[in-house]
């Protein structure tokens, strides 16, 4: 049984490695593709890494930037705005999304609203949500270990000492739940829209036949409102409210 457990664990090791291998050899596929001027050929492999891992900022990134090249508007700032959610800190995504920015047929003035827990991400984004899993584990695992020494030991100012360092990793464990919790929400949860398609229109109703509110541009930006099977309710910049189809949106 043991011998049978140890080539499950060789045998899953040897996948994660020959997974790895492939997707170096994808990237540096991408980059030369990239360096080449061959824009198109790297996009198409940048969107298979991207499948892999998709929280994968650098991958956005260089997805985006791809796109870019490419005069790709919605997909260019679709990715650079992914590369900037993972990391708000990543200036190379933000100036190329300037540069995005600057592919729209027109500028829609005004600010869309942030999510709340926008600013929680930001604040405790110096690690990812895996590690501040882990950190929740290994605190309650530290907890759990040290109540155990608290209930064998017989001095008095030990026990204190145990019992004040129980609560404090308890307290650590629980907290790094919650921030994990949140990050993943934040990251997994869809708060705003890239429009894809040149013939997009905002519906005062989710129905085909309703009254036209807006006309939008590829690449515009909006915050999702509320959705529906087939629709979106999405706020623009300058505040205008309206209802889009989903299959006319990149959501991020």
């Amino acid at each position: 049984m043991k011998q049978l457990m140890m080539l499950f664990f060789s045998f899953c090791f040897s996948l994660g490695i020959h997974a790895q291998e492939n997707n170096d050899a994808l990237l540096k596929q991408a980059l030369n593709a990239f360096n080449e001027k061959e824009y198109a050929a790297s996009a198409q492999i940048f969107e298979k890494l991207v499948k892999i891992d998709s929280l994968n900022a650098a991958l956005h990134y260089n997805l985006g930037t791809s796109y870019l090249r490419m005069q790709n508007t919605a997909l260019s700032i679709y990715h650079l705005e992914k590369a900037l959610k993972l990391q708000p800190d990543y200036e190379a995504a933000r100036i190329n999304l300037n540069f995005a920015e600057k592919l729209k047929t027109k500028v829609t003035k005004g600010n869309l609203p942030i999510p709340q827990q926008q600013m929680l991400y930001s604040v405790f984004n110096f690690l990812k949500p895996n590690a501040w899993a882990y950190l929740a584990i290994a605190s309650m695992f530290l907890t759990v270990m040290v109540l155990v020494i608290y209930r064998l030991n017989s001095n008095a100012t030990a026990k204190k000492a145990l019992f004040t360092l129980s609560i404090f990793t308890l307290a650590i464990s629980i907290g790094s739940y919650f921030i994990s919790k949140n990050q993943s929400d934040y990251l997994l949860m869809h708060h705003y829209v890239i429009v894809k398609d040149a013939d997009a229109v905002l519906m005062n109703e989710p129905r085909t036949v309703a009254k036209v509110s807006a006309t939008l541009i590829e690449g515009e930006k909006g915050f999702i409102q509320e959705a529906t099977n087939q629709w979106i309710k999405i706020q623009l910049p300058n505040d205008t409210l309206g209802w889009i189809e989903k299959n006319k949106v990149l959501q991020y």
